[in-house]
């Protein structure tokens, strides 16, 4: 395909974003996302699960983290190249490396966090989604920090209890 040009990359990104609002949209209607009391990343099964007011687990999601964007410092981190992931949760997240190349624009391959803002991680978060054709994105914030995981749901299903 060879590199995009800033418009080829605009429109890219754009319809990106819009696609990422309608399967968003699709979630919260189907699946009630971002209506949950609670959420618990599980990193070693790459799992999500979600639970309602009286604790009970409602979702499940199969899940490939993108990145993390820490709001303190205006940052982003690939988790490809984040140190403190698990190496197979690194690896599920190297194809979006790939990007580099398809769009020409290295920031797709920049190990280092780099300086962005949050309306910024949400566009590579919906870039990502669309390359790993996935389902839609959860935005996980850390109870500790001021930073957040976006994640790619690649699955996602109630559980039936």
């Amino acid at each position: 395909m060879g590199e995009m040009t800033d418009e080829e990359f605009e429109r890219f990104v754009q319809g990106a974003i819009a696609e990422l609002s309608r399967k968003q949209d699709r979630l919260t209607a189907e699946f009630g996302l971002g209506g949950y009391a609670r959420w618990d990343l599980n990193e070693e099964a790459e799992t999500l699960a979600f639970f309602d007011a009286t604790g009970r687990k409602a979702l499940r999601a199969e899940v490939i983290q993108i990145g993390s964007y820490a709001s303190n410092h205006g940052t982003w981190k690939w988790a490809w190249s984040n140190e403190s992931a698990m190496p197979h949760v690194r690896k599920k997240s190297e194809p979006l490396k790939e990007l580099a190349t398809l769009t020409g624009f290295h920031l797709f391959a920049e190990a280092a966090a780099m300086s962005v803002d949050e309306h910024l991680a949400w566009e590579l978060a919906a870039i990502c989604a669309r390359h790993l054709d996935a389902l839609g994105v959860y935005r996980a914030p850390s109870s500790s920090r001021p930073l957040a995981s976006f994640l790619a749901i690649t699955d996602i299903q109630r559980v039936v209890s």
